[in-house]
């Protein structure tokens, strides 16, 4: 009896040792499994912080890209204007943005490349999240609603006048202004930016003069989509490449040449209705030949001979409309504008038994005409490089 006995309280004893054992495995476990638990929900908090930091920081690196685009286009505090190449930093120590505005690369086209890197520190509990966003920029034409063709005469660089001209309202060279002829002014003021040789005349050391510059590739569009009018006749042209006019005819709407434009004998009258003629080379009127421009009441766009390159005049020009060029504008024949303006980077007036009178078209005063503005930087791509 006494060995079935102790047999007995071996056996229990045994199976409290399992269970003792089972237990202790038991709370290995859970233990194990709560380090564990308790590890990832720290590294998910850290992982899900610093997506938060990394999130902020490309948005912040986007700030950058803005305000620096802003600073080239805008800013009162940037001397350079567009041309303006360094760096920029905003912010304090836990977020900031580093702008670098590289060299305009003059192309063509012209264009300019900003790489603006945004910052988290996140506040010494963790690494700092970093991105950084680079975009390219094209020179373009945004509207101005405060830029009107205000003169009679302008030029964004010097003006020489060798002949008789007479004016019917306000010039304004925004360089030297040197008369060399007869300047007579029925109405208006003659004001230069730079010096004179004509004090009695002319008013110097006067403020710039905001050029108005043209929307290239507005007028281009337009010059694609042809259209017929009630009598027939076909409106807008685009051309490829260099174009000569050596024949009488009439043209409407807007004709878009990508090159030169020569006007020249036997060409004896081009007519422009309703329209213009835009150039990205030069434009040359010769000999005998006369260009007139007539625009409806219902047409309202005034611009009339435009080009990226010299305009010479060595024939005639009649009519209404804005005559402008980028570059030089030379008179050497004939020029009666009855209603428009002259808008040159240079222009040069020469008597040479010609005559010349431009009538300031008063409609212009405070009117914005379509395609023009202030030359800006426009983004054309963008892409995040780290």
């Amino acid at each position: 009896m006494k060995k079935e006995y102790f047999k007995n309280i071996k056996i229990i004893k045994s199976q409290q040792g399992m269970a003792l054992i089972a237990t202790l495995i038991f709370v290995t476990v859970l233990v194990s499994f709560g380090v564990a638990l308790l590890s990832m929900t720290g590294d998910d908090s850290k992982l899900s912080t610093l997506q938060r930091e990394s999130t902020r920081a490309f948005y912040i690196a986007e700030t950058g890209i803005e305000e620096a685009m802003w600073f080239l286009n805008f800013s009162d505090d940037n001397s350079d204007g567009l041309n303006f190449q360094g760096d920029l930093h905003q912010g304090d120590a836990n977020e900031y943005y580093d702008v670098v505005i590289l060299e305009t690369d003059l192309g063509p086209p012209e264009t300019k490349t900003i790489r603006s890197t945004g910052t988290v520190t996140g506040e010494g509990k963790y690494d700092k999240g970093s991105r950084t966003i680079e975009v390219k920029l094209m020179k373009g034409i945004a509207k101005a609603p405060d830029l009107f063709f205000d003169y009679a005469i302008l030029t964004n660089g010097n003006m020489t006048i060798d002949g008789g001209v007479s004016f019917h309202g306000n010039l304004h060279s925004n360089g030297n202004l040197t008369n060399n002829g007869t300047i007579t002014l029925e109405y208006g003021t003659a004001t230069a930016t730079g010096t004179t040789n004509d004090p009695d005349l002319c008013t110097d050391g006067q403020p710039y003069q905001e050029f108005p510059r043209i929307a290239w590739d507005y007028y281009e569009d337009i010059s694609k989509t042809q259209i017929t009018d009630d009598d027939g006749n076909i409106h807008n042209n685009y051309y490829s490449g260099d174009v000569t006019f050596d024949s009488s005819g009439t043209l409407y709407g807007i004709h878009f040449i990508d090159g030169d434009v020569t006007i020249k004998p036997p060409c004896s009258e081009l007519y422009i209705k309703d329209g213009a003629i835009f150039a990205t080379g030069t434009i040359e009127v010769s000999g005998s030949s006369n260009v007139y421009i007539e625009k409806s009441e219902s047409y309202d766009n005034p611009l009339a001979l435009v080009a990226k390159e010299n305009i010479t005049i060595g024939g005639n020009v009649h009519g209404e409309g804005i005559i402008y060029t980028e570059s030089d504008f030379t008179l050497n024949g004939n020029i009666n504008i009855q209603k428009g303006a002259i808008y040159a980077d240079d222009g040069v007036f020469h008597g040479g038994g010609g005559s010349m009178n431009v009538y300031y078209d008063t409609d212009l005063i405070h009117t914005v005409v379509p395609g023009t503005g202030m030359p800006v930087w426009k983004k054309v791509s963008w892409r995040e490089i780290y």
